[in-house]
């Protein structure tokens, strides 16, 4: 049994380590329908979410999201909003959008006096630029380059080399209407900000072979539809450029979301995609509500089947339930519960995880979040000791 429970330890550890440098995936917060915000397009450029924010979105963050007691107690939200641009209120030119983003993780596995030291990861170091081709951005371009730990999953203290992690075109051709074609995640499912989360892990969204974006990040061209109570985005995507050749992932996907009554809104995604040793199907249902101003209720129940080559089917389940409860403004506490399970019979394990914590904006552009968390392997041929995790992140975004 003590065998077991090393490799049940190992296994969520390794869970952990493999989606703690995937972090740009997460810069979308679906959380924020608690605000009244269903629509990603509404602060970022990129309309699914993740990557750098709008004018718009850098001012929602100051005015009404974020705290400010420490911060210009004495300015209005009019004024902190004024402050958000890049260089604080000093204007820039339309055409011309920098952004530099980093986030940093103390990591302590079951914590105790005799316990391992805590690791310190570097996450995210992100620097780019967007630049707009005209006033009203109907054709612009974004670019990033983010860190690249030398050797990922381990505790890495230096900043080892960066890459393109994300870069596309954008076009608006006619009202409503998007088109996306360059280095972009996938439109697949929630984009939670949870890194470690199973919601993201299983479906292949984390760093894999050469890939310093993750599988997450594929040269893609995707249309986007954006109605006043729906949203339609279809992806075609070919793989990294950074990938290894023999893995070069190739297939597309479909996201739908739509109102069904005010901030309540349901979605589902289907993606399929192939690569020279694995085959992946996967479809899941999601849905998001504001249950106050600033709290939100998310769920997610998926589907993944994996074709090895030569081998028989995988077809397995995850699921997620999470509530952001708003305390006060700029502090929130979080909780969710996850079970992920590789094979739909009763010898295959679930893995279940638990998680409590505080995510905070204590002041605009500065993100500090704290969560203590439980794993736990359950089968019919045991149930191995626990896993635990407490980590601390701080996120600072110009």
């Amino acid at each position: 049994m003590k065998s077991v429970a090393k490799m049940a330890f190992a296994g969520s550890l390794a869970i952990v380590l493999s989606n703690l440098f995937s972090a740009e995936t997460a810069q979308a917060y679906p959380e924020f329908i608690g605000y009244g915000y269903a629509s990603c397009v509404t602060c970022h450029y990129n309309g699914l979410g993740g990557g750098p924010l709008n004018d718009y979105g850098r001012a929602l963050w100051s005015a009404e999201i974020a705290a400010h007691p420490f911060y210009a107690p004495h300015k209005s939200d009019e004024e902190v909003a004024t402050d958000s641009g890049f260089l604080g209120s000093v204007p820039l030119p339309y055409w011309i959008r920098p952004h530099l983003k980093y986030r940093a993780l103390e990591l302590q596995t079951n914590p105790n006096p005799n316990g391992p030291q805590p690791a310190f990861y570097q996450m995210q170091a992100d620097y780019g630029v967007t630049v707009a081709f005209d006033e009203d951005q109907k054709y612009l371009f974004s670019g990033t380059m983010g860190y690249a730990p030398a050797n990922y999953g381990s505790a890495n203290n230096g900043l080892d080399r960066f890459w393109p992690t994300e870069y596309y075109f954008r076009v608006q051709p006619i009202e409503s209407w998007f088109v996306y074609v360059g280095l972009l995640e996938k439109a697949y499912g929630l984009r939670t900000p949870d890194h470690e989360s199973y919601q993201r892990a299983y479906q292949g969204f984390q760093i894999y072979h050469n890939n310093p974006a993750g599988t997450q990040n594929s040269q893609s061209v995707i249309l986007q539809k954006i109605a006043e109570k729906w949203e339609l985005a279809l992806d075609y995507f070919f793989g990294s450029p950074y990938e290894d050749v023999n893995y070069i992932e190739k297939g597309g996907s479909v996201l739908f979301e739509f109102d069904v009554a005010e901030k309540k809104r349901l979605g589902f995604g289907l993606l399929s995609s192939t690569d020279t040793a694995d085959s992946k199907n996967m479809a899941e249902i999601h849905y998001k509500q504001a249950v106050s101003k600033g709290s939100s209720l998310l769920a997610e129940y998926g589907l993944i089947q994996d074709q090895f080559q030569g081998k028989s089917n995988n077809t397995g389940s995850y699921n997620l339930l999470e509530l952001m409860i708003n305390v006060k403004r700029g502090y929130n506490l979080v909780f969710s519960n996850e079970r992920y399970s590789q094979l739909f019979n009763p010898t295959s394990p679930d893995q279940w995880r638990w998680m409590a914590g505080v995510l905070m904006w204590p002041i605009p552009r500065v993100e500090i979040r704290f969560d203590g968390i439980n794993g736990r392997n359950l089968s019919t041929s045991g149930a191995p000791a626990d896993s635990w995790f407490l980590e601390g992140q701080v996120h600072v975004s110009l």
